[in-house]
């Protein structure tokens, strides 16, 4: 245990600052859950504002227990442990103990003459392949008229076709691919035949897997070619989504689904 109450003595100062910025960042996390909750409507934001909020009391906790066990060791435990243990060892060379040689007599040294010349060793060139480039060096510049060798782009997402998208029921913004952020809004069409209502789910990385309400109800009004619904969404976690459409008829029965893909980049 000294060397764990020595370790945080002599570094307690880099200690504080680092938890003091953990303090203020995780504070400011609390704040905004709270805002988040506060203007909450559905579920997901609910759940989403309270995770936030228990990570941060935590770190909050961890934090505070750090700044007040490192001033705990040195308000009460440093006064009873002895100085030598603060002492960095500090080794001095000591030049009697090499052996020095003896000096030689005047007269007596002989100059020595090169024997011959060493060697030169060859250089091994390796051969290469027949018919292949050598590799081209990290600044090399383009002679004129060749092109700039590029790295390959990487490929994007995989865009997930129309499912099931007819001319009475659609999504015509965002369009399937699109990338989205922020405040959304729906267009489209939802006017099939023995309409009753509509509903807008997703289903993506913020709702594992399941399909989640985006308006939080049921749209009773048919819709051509206008405004299907709003949604904002930039508190949801980033990557592709399937957002889907469905048409219920007066049955209480599904007549149709429209589904698309969009990305969130938030």
């Amino acid at each position: 245990m000294e060397s764990l109450y020595v370790f945080l003595i002599l570094n307690d100062v880099w200690i504080y600052i680092i938890s003091t910025l953990g303090l203020f960042w995780f504070i400011s996390e609390f704040i905004r859950s709270q805002r988040i909750l506060r203007r909450a409507m559905f579920g997901l934001e609910r759940e989403t504002g309270a995770r936030i909020r228990n990570n941060a009391i935590l770190f909050i906790g961890i934090f505070a227990a750090i700044i007040g066990f490192v001033y705990f060791v040195n308000a009460q435990i440093r006064p009873d442990l002895p100085e030598e243990l603060f002492k960095l060892p500090t080794p001095t060379p000591d030049i009697f103990s090499t052996r020095l040689s003896s000096p030689t007599p005047l007269g007596t040294a002989e100059i020595a003459l090169p024997t011959s010349t060493p060697p030169l060793v060859p250089t091994i060139t390796l051969a290469s392949q027949p018919g292949a480039a050598p590799p081209p060096a990290a600044n090399d510049t383009p002679a004129p008229g060749e092109n700039p060798i590029t790295p390959p782009t990487p490929p994007g997402p995989t865009i997930t076709p129309f499912i099931g998208c007819t001319a009475n029921l659609n999504i015509s913004e965002p369009g399937n691919g699109a990338f989205v952020s922020g405040a959304i809004t729906f267009s489209g069409t939802a006017d099939p035949a023995d309409f009753l209502f509509y509903r807008l789910e997703a289903n993506g990385p913020e709702t594992n897997g399941d399909w989640a309400s985006l308006l939080g109800r049921e749209i009773d009004q048919p819709v051509r070619d206008g405004f299907l619904g709003s949604v904002n969404l930039s508190q949801w976690a980033n990557g592709p989504y399937l957002v889907r459409l469905t048409a219920v008829n007066t049955a209480q029965s599904e007549i149709g689904q429209c589904v698309i893909q969009v990305t969130l980049n938030n």
